[in-house]
């Protein structure tokens, strides 16, 4: 190869180099943008005198939809969870002689990590996909443009309303969850003759083994992780392409993005309770 060549080809690539750096950077100024916006609707959020009259209606009403129209679904969840695995954690602990362990593994499996995220997994798949939808409709017909040149901030009326109604839906929710999963695990093992305890003795194993820790992850981890799926949802609906298929073409991207939240913010929270 001659210098000539080299030098060729260093002028062909260096385009490509720099083509390549200005979309990282543009992804990385998008993504820095999106935490800081983030950031400043959960600020706004939590302080009581921003919420407004319609903002508590528009919050009451989605947490309706969001957590008590999800009752039935949860339930039925739940009832399958603890009868396949409540009942089994106390059927082998009690064939390995290791009776007593049997709130540890409950408190390990059901209250860290199940019911928290297979809560929050029911609400992706039941409304996660509907906020994407409804809020799409109101930018592709221009109703959240209609609300700014009002002088009403779509945050305030759109997105803060229904993203703390997803957190609270999934705090709820996940208590609905572990009550039901444990106490049908608890009665399916009794009815089958695999535990001798009695309600209050087996309640007791469960509570006497849980640490602060573990009473923190269970407020935090679904309020946190509601919160990020409503916020997606909402982010991803109000950026929909202007186009037939601009909202057909967001919706997976918000499950996957809502799945993958879901599991790296479980990690993240278990890892440091």
């Amino acid at each position: 190869m001659t210098p000539g060549s080299s030098a060729t080809e260093r002028r062909r690539d260096a385009p490509a180099a720099d083509r390549a750096r200005r979309k990282f950077g543009d992804r990385l100024l998008e993504a820095l943008r999106w935490v800081g916006e983030f950031a400043a609707v959960l600020a706004r959020g939590v302080v009581p005198g921003n919420w407004r009259r319609t903002m508590r209606a528009e919050f009451a009403f989605y947490l309706y939809q969001v957590g008590v129209r999800a009752i039935p679904v949860v339930m039925i969840a739940a009832l399958l969870v603890g009868i396949g695995l409540v009942f089994q954690i106390v059927y082998w602990l009690r064939f390995a002689g290791q009776e007593e362990r049997i709130g540890e593994f409950v408190v390990l499996a059901l209250i860290r990590q199940i019911a928290p995220v297979g809560t929050v997994l029911i609400i992706i798949g039941r409304s996660g996909s509907v906020l994407v939808e409804e809020v799409g409709q109101m930018t592709r017909s221009g109703y959240l443009r209609l609300l700014a040149s009002y002088g009403i901030d779509p945050i305030d009326v759109v997105t803060i309303p229904r993203a703390f109604a997803a957190a609270a839906a999934a705090f709820l929710l996940t208590l609905l969850f572990l009550h039901t999963a444990l106490w049908s695990g608890y009665l399916a093992a009794s009815l089958a003759g695999l535990t001798k305890n009695s309600p209050a003795e087996f309640t007791a194993r469960v509570l006497g083994i849980m640490s602060l820790n573990d009473y923190v992850l269970l407020v935090v981890k679904p309020l946190l992780t509601g919160y990020v799926v409503g916020y997606l949802s909402i982010w991803f609906g109000s950026h929909v392409e202007d186009s037939p298929q601009g909202i057909r073409r967001a919706l997976p991207k918000a499950f996957a993005a809502s799945l993958i939240a879901t599991i790296a913010i479980g990690a993240l929270i278990t890892a440091l309770l």
